[in-house]
């Protein structure tokens, strides 16, 4: 995903927002916004949420679809692992049992079993600090399957 269109994207994490709004945020024009959003919603990564009015304006409020999105780039599981540590963050600070965010990723099959030796590893890991207690619960879920 260009540049452009992945900060407009990553911008409506922190919720809804309008062209004029995202495009204040990011330093842009207005008009790049605009398109980067229509180029989004065309593939499905931004919907519409309605309107707001902003002095004689109406513009439309943009936001992240509801539940998965598919995005193919590489910056995707980095990502998530900094919105899943925001959610943890933001729970604590309102006082929430838990936070948790997913991403799946298509990896190459002759680096899968390498991949799944690292996260075997990493289980091993966890399962032994979890002897020394703590007062953070993590739990995690993996599956893996081919797509043929």
């Amino acid at each position: 995903m260009e540049e452009g269109l992945w900060r407009t994207f990553t911008s409506l994490l922190d919720g809804p927002s309008t062209a004029r709004a995202v495009a204040t945020r990011l330093g842009r024009p207005v008009a790049t916004i605009v398109r980067n959003l229509n180029h989004l919603q065309e593939h499905g990564l931004v919907c519409e949420t309605g309107t707001d009015r902003v002095g004689h304006h109406i513009e439309r409020v943009y936001r992240l679809p509801e539940g998965a999105v598919r995005v193919r780039d590489e910056r995707a599981l980095g990502l998530a692992f900094h919105e899943t540590e925001r959610g943890l963050t933001l729970a604590a600070y309102n006082g929430l049992p838990s936070a948790a965010g997913m991403v799946s990723v298509c990896v190459p099959r002759e680096r899968a079993a390498g991949i799944m030796d690292r996260l075997q590893a990493l289980r091993e890991e966890i399962e032994n600090l979890q002897q020394e207690g703590g007062d953070v619960k993590l739990s995690f879920f993996l599956a893996g399957w081919t797509e043929d």
